[in-house]
């Protein structure tokens, strides 16, 4: 009992690692006939009208994966996002990706109960927690934690929990559900991008992720210095 409480962390994200291979597996194997066609110019259009009809259990399998994804900590998402966009466009990938992140931050926030004390060790000298610890609107701290990527979001569930003290535990839900809107996109968009092969495509995405990360930075330092 004492070496799964004091090793409870790891044995959750090996755990949740395993069921995550597995789904990816599952995902791959459904997928590869249309791989494999990508690869001959003459049968690609013909690939990429095969990706785009994947069915209702791809979805699913997505959004399992985007959800373990982000309610475990050390996960990356970004590639699994991205290839929601790949998989199902713009408008369905960002849908996907905004259910499943959303819905994964929330889960998060009620596990980080059990990961408390790991979690704030780690990110006790954050500097990203110092600077969303100083902007003065709580939930705006969460909004704008959850839409940048540079920032981990299971150190913004740390502080989503303590929120929750003092808003509706809904209000704070729906607040991490919007912050992930920005990113949701943007993996949607450059899963899309990869699919199509497009330059003029690929320029627009750097473009929009160059713009989006500046406009985050200065927002961030506008709040942290209370100018807005």
């Amino acid at each position: 009992m004492n070496f799964i409480k004091t090793h409870r962390i790891t044995i959750f994200k090996i755990a949740a690692a395993l069921i995550g291979v597995l789904l990816l597996y599952i995902l791959f194997k459904d997928y590869q006939p249309q791989i494999e066609m990508l690869f001959n110019p003459k049968e690609r259009p013909a690939a990429i009208h095969a990706i785009r009809s994947q069915g209702l259990v791809d979805v699913v399998l997505l959004m399992l994966l985007l959800y373990i994804g982000t309610s475990v900590p050390g996960i990356p998402v970004m590639p699994i996002a991205v290839l929601s966009g790949l998989c199902f466009g713009v408008f369905w990938g960002t849908l996907i990706n905004v259910i499943s992140i959303g819905a994964g931050n929330i889960a998060s926030i009620k596990l980080i109960s059990f990961f408390k004390k790991d979690a704030e060790k780690k990110y006790k000298n954050n500097k990203y927690s110092r600077h969303l610890k100083r902007i003065k609107n709580p939930l705006t701290q969460l909004l704008v934690g959850y839409s940048i990527p540079m920032i981990p979001s299971y150190l913004v569930s740390l502080e989503a929990a303590a929120e929750e003290k003092k808003y509706s535990p809904k209000i704070v839900m729906l607040t991490a559900v919007l912050g992930t809107f920005p990113v949701a996109l943007i993996y949607a968009l450059g899963g899309n991008t990869i699919l199509k092969g497009s330059l003029l495509q690929v320029i627009i995405l750097l473009i929009i992720i160059v713009l989006f990360l500046f406009a985050a930075n200065w927002l961030l330092k506008m709040l942290v210095t209370d100018k807005i």
